[in-house]
Parts: C-alpha cells; structure tokens; sequence
C-alpha cells in the first residue's frame, strides 16, 4: 500500500512538473507560403518532459536546449497536425517503439546534439509514424571513443522506411558500413555528416546509396587522416555540392576525388583546409606546388562557387591554378590563408588572360597570404590600358568583392591592378596588407571599404583621389587616426560624405575636432570603442539618424546631460543602442542624473549596472 502511495505521489510530481514547465512556452504566429502557422517556441526552458497541454492544432514545436533524457511512447500523441519538431541539444539518450506515434503528418525532424547512438538496435516500427518524412538531423553531440577504432553498421532496417526523405544528416563513422536500406532513399537530395570520426572513405563506402544525391556534406573529420580511394565518389554522378571543408586528407588527394565529375556542372567544390601541418608526410607534403596533373579534373569542371583557402600552396605550374576550361562559370573564389605569388612574371599573362574570362565573378578572396619580397620582374606588357611602361592586370568588370587583407607580396617592378570603367566592385578589404599593386580605380563604386592597420595615408590617399559618393560602410581600426585627426582637423572625413556606418575604434583618438562629423549627414552606426574618449563628442547631437553608438573602453567617468537628452530623442525616433561597458564612471553626487538616467532611460543599454 505505501508503494502505491509512493508512486502515485511522485507520478503527481511528475505531471506538475511538466505541467509548469509548459506553461513557459511561448505560442507564435508565422506566415509560411501564405498560411498562418501556429508554433510552440519551448526553447530553453529546462524541461524534462513533452508537455501534454499545449494547443491541439500546433504545426510547428520547437523543444531545442532543454533536458530531455528520452521519448516515451505516444508522447507526442496530442498533436497530429505537427509538421516540424525540433529537439536539437537536448540530453536525449533513448527512443521508445512508439516515441513518434500520431505524426503522420510531420516533415521535419531535428534530433541533432543529443546522446544517441546509431548502435543501438532500432526497429522499423520506430520511424513508420513518419515515413513521410522529408529531412531528419540526427548527429550526437559526442561519439563514444571505443567505436572509434570497429567497423560501424548504421541501422538500415530502420532509416530504409524513410523513403520521401530529401535531407539526412548523421555521423560519420570511423569505418561506415551503409545498408541496402539506404538505397530505398530515391528522393535524397542532401547528405550531411557534421560530427565527423572518419578513417577510410573507400570505393564502398556510399555504394548502397541512391544516385539521386545532389549535395554531399562531410566536414571537420580531423581525428584522423582519411584514407581516400580513387571512385569513392562515383555513386553519386549528380552532385552539385561537394563540401568536404576541415577534413583533413590532404588537397592532393581531395582534387583526385573529382575524376566523376570531369566536365559537369557544379555549383560549390568547397576544399577548404584540408591540408594541414599536423598531417605534413615526405608523401605528401603540406607545403604543396599546384601542377598541372593535380588540377587535371578540376579544370575541366564548370563551377561556380571555388574554395581552395588554407591549404599550404606555396606556388603553380603554369596552365594549372588559373587554367579553367569552363572560367565563365566561376562566380567565388577564394584562396585565403595560401602563401603563393598571385602575380609574378611566369603567370602575368596567365592571369590577365584568366580574369578577362571571368565575366561572372563575383567575389575573389586572396587574404592571409604571406609571400617572399624580392621577386624580380623586368618587362613591360603588351596590354593597353595605360601601361606602356608599367605591367597591369585589369580586374574583371564583374568583381563585386574583393579580399586581399593580411597579405604581404612584393614585386619589382610593381604590377599595377586596374579596376575599369563601368565595373562592379563594391567591397574592398586590404587589412594589415602590405603589397606594392597599387589599385587604379575608374568610376569606382565601393559600399564597403576596410583598412584596418598599419598607416592610415594609404586609405586616406585612395579616398581623396576617387571620392567614393555610393561609400555606405568604412571599417578603419587601429590605423593612427589620431595623428591623422589632430593634422588634418575637420577636414579629414571630407571624401566620405555618404558613410552611414564607420568603426574607427582602436585609434587612440582622444578628441573630435568641432565639425568633423559634419560631411556625414547619414550617419547611422558609429563604433569608437577602445580609444581615448573622456567625453562624447557633444557634436553627435546635430546627427539626427544615429541608431548605433559604441563608445566601450574609453576613459568616460560620466555621460553628459545634452548626449542623454540626445539619445533619448533617437530612441523616440527610430531606437538607439548606447555600448558603454568599460569605461572609468565615477559614482558621486556629480552623477547621480547619470546614474538615475541609466535606470530609466528607453534607450537600449548593454548593462544596466556598470562598474562605478
């Protein structure tokens, strides 16, 4: 009898446990393809169980970060209308027969970051509620590391009943082994595999699965080196999406892997990192030459969007790097985080020739590459453009971003960049660059212009020559700007008249000359941070438009009435956010309107308690 007692009161306990814990979840409305969707948002709400009284007709139930252990049976049993439910990083260790009985309609299924292991032993009845479903997330938030050496039998039997799926996303395995059952998926479009313990990817490896697949994922595999085999991609001729980023098997060996795909059409190959230092061997060393033999596949494909970044090339063979048989169809490149020359005298021409076909690019990223100074180069080239006595390379009228920060390269002669007339550039990052191509701009069209570190002369110089009337962002930090402002005064922000969003932080600016800001009628986001400030400047008070105002880490000891009045009139007009962490705020009888201010304010603070 006290058992029963027992039990009955903690089943009490239980129930009310849940029941509070529901009654935290927030119900939306969304629009999604022109009908209102009801949602059940119980994200973070530390619960343990499926609450059993949120409305009937929810479609959408969002259990992501919270403590659940496991799904019983029929614990989603209320809500048949359900078509997505997510219960990414939870705790979850264990499924029931019958954890999704009653969702017949669901389509979405997120059980990513949890406990479970593909192990275990599933039955077919576990997903049959859900055959229907269309993408399911099911990697662990951490593998057991006693599987990390065995062959690995994914249950077969149990996903093979999910044949409307389209996007799957698992482990992967040390030495997978793929059922027949995961043939049975005809309409699979995407295949991820985030959490990632691979050894071998063999010519076996994705044999069972459907033809159909149009975007493989397999990143950050670095426990290992993966041993890759010549056609372990050749099960699937339809790819479109190869993202093998942070898989550590070396570029050589990834480029060997598109042999399927010679002359296809693909839309990203992203190899990035995949050489590595941790992995450099006499066989296959990470300081790697690119010839003409390794880019054999690759050249031929039509590609739209490259990444070759952080892989420890040092240098080209002519007609390999830049040698595509398909370059109209590049849109992105990058090669970030390399150590190779872009422009030498073995590959100027070779370049030119390369960037007058890539009439689609878009955006080229050669940032973080270290080269040696010295290079010589002689000659002069026969191109026109100016440069009877100089060699140039004119970037493609398509090129709307360009990258080149944290890049040291050095020719003499210096080979000059010609942006031409009517192009598309409108991003520029040249960050703690030191290269001597100066940029010769016509019509230049810049939204974005970032020149973070070393002498501000340059950006300065480069703004001066060709006002950038369309320039709506300007990121320069740690650039000397106070010497810059204390010779230049007022007049220093003359060329940017059109800025609306400008960080200057970093500078050790310690005053704004009266007027300074005045070019700038459209000045939105205004980040000082980490300079010399013992004040705001007052002169912000004639900027109607300002939403953004960071001022953390200066020497503030207090916010003064006109900047307080002056934020509260931008809050009532269009909302404003004021960053003042870390600065000097002295707490006396001086500052008792800041202080009382700081309490009251509508202004949208990042603390309301700072350090006096």
């Amino acid at each position: 009898m006290e058992g029963i007692i027992l039990y009955s009161v903690l089943y009490i306990i239980i129930i009310c446990n849940a029941f509070v814990h529901a009654s935290v979840c927030d119900i939306k409305y969304e629009f999604k393809e022109n009908e209102e969707v009801k949602i059940a948002d119980c994200k973070n709400k530390g619960l343990t169980f499926v609450p059993h009284d949120l409305p009937g007709d929810i479609k959408v139930l969002d259990m992501s970060c919270n403590l659940l252990r496991m799904i019983w049976n029929n614990s989603f049993i209320n809500y048949k209308y359900l078509q997505e439910l997510f219960l990414r990083q939870n705790q979850l260790d264990y499924l029931s027969n019958n954890s999704f009985q009653g969702l017949h309609k669901l389509s979405i299924l997120d059980m990513s970051e949890n406990l479970l292991n593909l192990s275990n032993i599933y039955s077919i009845e576990i997903f049959y509620p859900i055959k229907r479903l269309n993408e399911i997330g099911y990697q662990e938030k951490y593998a057991s590391t006693n599987r990390f050496v065995t062959d690995y039998n994914y249950p077969d039997h149990a996903f093979g009943i999910l044949t409307k799926l389209s996007f799957l996303g698992i482990d992967m395995m040390p030495l997978p082994h793929f059922g027949s059952g995961f043939g049975q998926m005809t309409t699979l479009k995407e295949l991820h595999f985030e959490s990632c313990y691979l050894v071998h990817l063999s010519n076996k490896t994705f044999e069972r699965f459907s033809p159909s697949l149009e975007q493989l994922t397999l990143r950050h595999c670095r426990l290992h080196f993966v041993v890759t085999e010549y056609n372990a991609l050749l099960p699937f001729p339809n790819l479109r999406v190869i993202d093998f980023s942070g898989t550590f098997m070396h570029l050589k060996h990834a480029l060997q892997l598109l042999h399927p795909y010679r002359n296809a059409n693909i839309s990203t190959i992203n190899f990035g990192h995949m050489s590595d230092v941790s992995i450099d061997r006499a066989d296959i060393p990470y300081v790697l030459t690119i010839t003409v033999d390794i880019m054999k596949s690759l050249k031929t494909i039509c590609v739209e969007n490259l990444d070759l970044s952080e892989n420890g090339i040092v240098d080209y063979e002519p007609g390999s790097l830049f040698s595509f048989d398909h370059p109209k169809c590049l849109r992105h490149i990058s090669f970030k985080g390399n150590r190779f020359l872009l422009f030498s005298e073995k590959n100027l021409n070779e370049i030119q020739y390369f960037f007058r076909k890539t009439v689609r690019l878009k955006s080229f990223d050669y940032s973080y590459n270290a080269v040696n100074y010295g290079i010589k180069y002689s000659g002069t080239s026969n191109l026109d453009f100016n440069c009877s006595f100089y060699s140039c390379v004119i970037l493609p009228k398509s090129l709307e971003k360009l990258d080149v920060s944290y890049t040291i390269a050095y020719t003499f002669p210096a080979i000059y960049s010609l942006v031409p007339k009517n192009n598309s550039l409108t991003y520029l990052d040249v960050s703690y660059s030191n290269i001597n191509a100066p940029m010769i701009d016509f019509q230049i069209r810049l939204e974005t212009f970032i020149s973070n570190g070393g002498d501000y002369s340059f950006a300065w110089n480069q703004l001066k020559r060709s006002p950038y009337h369309t320039l709506k962002k300007i990121v320069w930090k740690n650039a000397d700007l106070d010497t810059a402002i204390r010779l230049y005064g007022n007049q220093f922000f003359n060329s940017i008249r059109s800025i609306e969003s400008m960080d200057i932080s970093e500078n050790d600016i310690w005053f704004f000359p009266d007027d300074l800001l005045n070019p700038m009628p459209n000045l939105t986001y205004l980040y000082l941070s980490k300079n010399s400030f013992q004040s705001i400047p007052i002169q912000l008070r004639d900027h109607t438009k300002v939403q953004m105002l960071d001022v953390r880490k200066n020497r503030l000891t207090s916010v003064s009435s006109a900047i307080r009045d002056w934020a509260d009139k931008m809050q009532d007009l269009h909302g404003m956010t004021l960053h003042l962490t870390d600065n000097a705020f002295e707490c006396n009888c001086d500052n008792i309107d800041f202080i009382r201010w700081i309490q009251t304010t509508k202004v949208d603070l990042d603390s309301r308690s700072y350090i006096m």
